[in-house]
């Protein structure tokens, strides 16, 4: 494990997988094995001679030896790897890749945060308010996985992590307990954050986790808990750069220096675990979609503290000004006008009071999506030729991918369908049929 005082290097994000040569028949095998592996899918592989690279460049990926293979700007192994080998590799470039895309450091907001653009105090208040729920439940994530874990090697690995995260048994090292040391900083009381009636942005981000590692199977729990360790670290270190134009002691702000090491170990860890319970690949396939997920939430909630209250963007009001277009002709359109709600995840659309959404709209990613409490195979009949998937359980029921908001339009009878299947629901009065998404 690093000490504190180490500056580890951190990934970046890459569609490419580079191998260092010499030029000697081993290296040559290590690029051909590595593509191999890679054939089919989404990642490129490219063969870099060392003879023809800086050597600030060499030196700043850590290049010691060749081959080296170099995934997202890091080596990732030395050597000609076994075939077997060189796929495990490839696909943990591809789960980094998926989650990486959602690195929180890439937020305009976070960044502005970092150089002391915004109010500090404000923005630590509401990291204080928002993520204690997250950092107080996060040895329970962790448990809750661990129960599903049948493989003893596997497990104990995670049991090791968990034995971290409870200070390695010293009570005054357990981490939420650090945290909570950052609250205390910010004048704020450890035992009113701990009241989650509220369902803010952090909680919800608690509970969504929470479900998923209590429900499993492991290789969903996994995934999810994979991406905090992948993340946190590098945000750790954007927190604490942001955190210095308070002048807080090395106390209050001890949580996040230890953090922004920790996990360098963590996130292998839990990767051999994974890639080891992940038997087919689709359940591996499954893991990485849960991970998609809960990056993108990641980065949501995050940009969300960093920015101190939520903004309403521009495309999101053209969505809205689509769907209310689309509505404005039916029938019912007079007794149930729309509304909207921001959040720190979604744009939610509703018919009269905020409960009683219909559509919620994803646009902080090239992947856009609006959810519905639609069943898959009903949104699949309506959406014609956009791609239709099922939605994270805590958001909605069907998802449906769009490009731009005038994409609305080419969406019509979904979203009347969606609008009228809520009406219906309101109009049928208490109690309603149960439906996910809250």
């Amino acid at each position: 494990m690093q000490s504190p005082d180490e500056k580890p290097r951190r990934p970046v994000v890459s569609d490419t997988i580079e191998v260092y040569t010499d030029g000697c028949a081993l290296c040559g095998e290590a690029v051909r094995r590595i593509t191999t592996a890679a054939a089919g899918g989404k990642l490129h592989v490219a063969e870099r001679r060392v003879a023809d690279t800086p050597a600030a460049a060499l030196e700043e990926k850590g290049i010691r030896a060749t081959p080296s293979i170099v995934v997202h700007g890091l080596v990732a192994a030395v050597g000609c790897p076994t075939p077997a080998r060189a796929l495990s590799l490839v696909k943990r470039a591809h789960l980094d890749r998926v989650v990486l895309e959602f690195a929180i450091p890439r937020s305009d907001a976070m960044q502005r945060f970092a150089r002391g653009e915004t109010r500090s105090d404000v923005t630590a208040r509401t990291l204080a308010t928002e993520f204690y729920a997250f950092s107080h439940e996060f040895p329970l994530f962790l448990a809750a996985a661990i129960s599903h874990v049948r493989d003893e090697a596997s497990r104990l690995l995670l049991v090791h992590n968990l034995y971290e995260e409870h200070g390695n048994l010293e009570l005054d090292r357990v981490h939420p307990k650090l945290f909570r040391q950052f609250v205390v900083s910010m004048g704020l009381e450890p035992a009113a954050l701990e009241r989650y009636d509220q369902r803010t942005a952090g909680v919800q981000a608690a509970e969504w986790v929470t479900q998923i590692c209590r429900a499993g199977p492991a290789h969903r729990a996994l995934g999810a808990i994979y991406v905090t360790e992948l993340l946190f670290g590098p945000t750790c270190e954007t927190i604490m750069q942001g955190l210095r134009h308070l002048h807080l002691s090395a106390e209050a702000t001890e949580f996040f220096t230890l953090h922004s090491v920790a996990e360098e170990h963590h996130k292998e860890q839990l990767w051999l675990s994974l890639e080891k319970i992940c038997t087919t690949q689709a359940l591996f396939d499954e893991a990485v979609g849960v991970a998609a997920d809960i990056s993108r939430m990641f980065y949501s909630l995050f940009d969300y503290i960093a920015r101190a209250d939520v903004l309403t963007t521009a495309e999101e009001r053209a969505v809205y000004e689509a769907v209310r277009r689309v509505c404005a002709g039916a029938p019912v359109a007079a007794r149930h006008p729309l509304g909207y709600t921001d959040s720190a995840y979604y744009f939610g659309i509703h018919a009269g009071a905020a409960k009683n959404w219909f559509l919620r709209a994803f646009c902080d990613s090239d992947r856009r999506s609006l959810v519905t409490r639609l069943p898959i195979a009903r949104a699949k009949e309506l959406a014609g030729r956009f791609e239709v998937e099922a939605a994270p359980e805590v958001f909605g029921t069907s998802r449906v991918h769009f490009g731009t908001p005038a994409d609305v339009d080419a969406l019509r009878d979904l979203v009347l369908a969606a609008y009228d299947d809520e009406v219906r629901h309101i109009e049928a009065g208490a109690p309603t049929p149960p439906r996910v998404g809250r």
